[in-house]
């Protein structure tokens, strides 16, 4: 079974998705509640990162739960007081949830593509703390976090850069981040933790 690892404090696990679209749904016991939606998914990868993401949350809770969706996308569990996020990457699907009033987790595969999208998320602070050994790492665990980070808050016309802060930090494979955000009037902090794994980097809110 390609449940990657799971954690419980926060409750949240990583699935690498190696089934089919429909191997996944016949994991699943709600098939004619999700069929409508599927059929309005063109993509077979994209079908696949649906179902992971259901059959994944089926692992964690040891119960199948459907998710619905706010107004902005954020999903949610109707009658829970569990927050959710959800998160897919290439070949991967990341699921969060905990029992507070937000939750953020984001999943991004290796790739040198972030070099080249840095400057559209990196203030000059954070890009100051970027050394050359392990940079493209460091970037992707600051991209992590500001996709967490911006789930969080739930807000539209998000600049990455002039709203979204991660604290200068060190590279190293896993740890702890402060993060706040300056979009709103409350302008929030929260402390997120990241690992960095051969394929992929996680960052989760805590």
């Amino acid at each position: 079974m390609p449940l990657l690892f799971k954690h419980t404090e926060p409750l949240l696990g990583v699935w690498k998705i190696e089934e089919s679209s429909d191997e996944l749904l016949a994991m699943l016991g709600l098939q004619s509640e999700y069929l409508p939606f599927l059929q309005g998914i063109k993509t077979e990868k994209r079908r696949q990162e649906w179902l992971a993401s259901r059959v994944l949350l089926k692992e964690l809770v040891g119960e199948e739960l459907l998710i619905a969706y706010h107004d902005d996308g954020a999903p949610y569990l109707s009658g829970s007081s569990l927050s959710l996020s959800i998160s897919h990457t290439n070949g991967y699907a990341a699921v969060l949830l905990q029992d507070q009033e937000t939750a953020g987790i984001d999943i991004e595969y290796h790739s040198n593509r972030v070099l080249k999208i840095c400057s559209r998320f990196m203030s000059p602070e954070e890009g100051a703390s970027i050394g050359s050994e392990y940079e493209v790492e460091h970037l992707l665990v600051y991209w992590c976090a500001k996709e967490a980070l911006f789930k969080m808050i739930r807000q539209q016309d998000i600049d990455f850069i002039e709203h979204l802060h991660i604290e200068p930090f060190q590279f190293s494979v896993s740890g702890k981040l402060n993060v706040h955000e300056t979009k709103t009037l409350e302008q929030r902090s929260y402390v997120l933790k990241y690992e960095v794994l051969p394929d992929f980097v996680l960052v989760y809110s805590v």
